[in-house]
């Protein structure tokens, strides 16, 4: 073979490896990014809307030439987009059994933390038609029940807390609430947009569901304590991700002082950074 030819060929070898390294997906380095805009792409849960949204802007102002694009759905429905594919950087789920399925199938890469907490309690509308005061009014016949999918977080834990409250007001008592569900909506937020609109008498929720924005037009009715279950919110950077080094700052923003802030201020119960002022406020 001609000299010329030798060197056209290795030159081509080289520029094909460069080309399979470059479009990599795993989460080492060279994973693109450098050079142009980079997009950081976010699956969080529904409920994390609100205080996602806040961080989004504050990611962004610290990240000149970063768009942060964050898509929000029932975990469930998050888990199976990245089982069939999707392309995407951090997965936030409100269920712990969600992030382990990813981490057994080889999707997220490292350890998920956990960054907040969250409490179960129910809502009614303002004039509450139903006369809903307390926990047990949720078996009376007539009222008009909504929940998410039966794979949804917040509905698993509506059920467990059920199971709860059946051993004290009669074993028949989940299944006589249940007899009162009208439909079951896509996530958590669907759920309670139904209540504060009047279309049902009342839906389990979270305690940071109740934003501002629809706070004048919800009441809550404690969930009592023995009855209540913890959601356990738990982030990671996936297997999948385009830009490994913005995922993981995104995380750390998260599970940081200033993201354990922002999501106290939603309802959260952050998971870490209380400062000893707060735990001095509280005693």
């Amino acid at each position: 073979m001609r000299p010329c030819k030798i060197f056209c060929h290795i030159l081509a070898v080289v520029l094909a490896m460069a080309g399979l390294l470059a479009g990599s997906t795993g989460c080492g380095a060279g994973s693109g990014e450098e050079g142009g805009k980079r997009t950081l792409t976010v699956l969080a849960a529904s409920s994390l809307t609100d205080a996602f949204g806040e961080l989004e802007r504050r990611f962004e102002r610290e990240h000149p030439g970063v768009e942060v694009r964050q898509s929000f759905a029932a975990s469930s429905v998050l888990l199976v987009q990245i089982q069939q594919g999707a392309r995407a950087d951090v997965f936030a789920s409100a269920d712990l059994e969600k992030m382990r399925e990813a981490e057994k199938e080889g999707l997220v890469f490292g350890e998920p933390e956990v960054f907040a907490r969250n409490r179960l309690v129910i809502l009614v509308p303002k004039d509450n038609p139903a006369d809903i005061s307390g926990y047990r009014d949720l078996g009376e016949q007539g009222v008009r029940l909504v929940l998410p999918n039966k794979e949804v977080p917040a509905a698993e834990y509506a059920a467990r807390s059920l199971e709860k409250a059946s051993r004290v007001y009669g074993g028949d008592f989940q299944r006589r609430v249940l007899s009162n569900l009208v439909s079951r909506e896509a996530d958590v937020r669907a759920a309670v947009n139904r209540v504060a609109l009047g279309d049902a008498d009342a839906t389990f929720a979270y305690a940071s569901d109740v934003t501002p924005g629809i706070r004048d037009r919800v009441r809550v009715v404690e969930v009592p304590e023995r009855f209540n279950v913890v959601a356990t919110y738990p982030i990671a950077v996936l297997e999948s991700s385009r830009h490994p080094r913005l995922a993981r700052e995104w995380v750390g923003l998260v599970t940081g002082r200033e993201g354990q802030r922002v999501l106290k201020k939603w309802g959260f119960e952050p998971a870490r950074w209380e400062s000893k002022e707060e735990n001095a406020g509280s005693s």
